[in-house]
């Protein structure tokens, strides 16, 4: 399986862990910076849209100095991902300090 890893170190928004994702996935530039977009990015309109199809794991390392939110943000998205992926589009997610 692909991994695409995220360094977290230099986040401060929730902007920043979309544009991280989306910049990983290498989608185009016009998607909307969200976790639907996301969720359409990586699930349902992964076909042709992104450089890079599932199947791969997200790992996103070097949360452990981030803001209380920004990783809650990081857990809801990962779990967003989850409850939707299919086998055909598996997404996994891994969160490390």
């Amino acid at each position: 399986m692909r991994f695409i890893e995220l360094d977290a170190r230099k986040w401060r928004t929730v902007s920043d862990l979309y544009d991280a994702l989306f910049i990983g996935i290498e989608a185009p530039t016009w998607h909307s910076r969200n976790l639907n977009a996301l969720v359409d990015a990586m699930i349902f309109e992964r076909i042709g849209v992104n450089a890079i199809d599932p199947p791969y794991t997200i790992r996103i390392v070097g949360t452990v100095a981030l803001s209380s939110e920004l990783k809650k943000e990081i857990e809801f998205t990962a779990d967003a991902i989850r409850k939707v992926r299919r086998t055909d589009a598996y997404v996994e997610f891994e969160i490390a300090p």
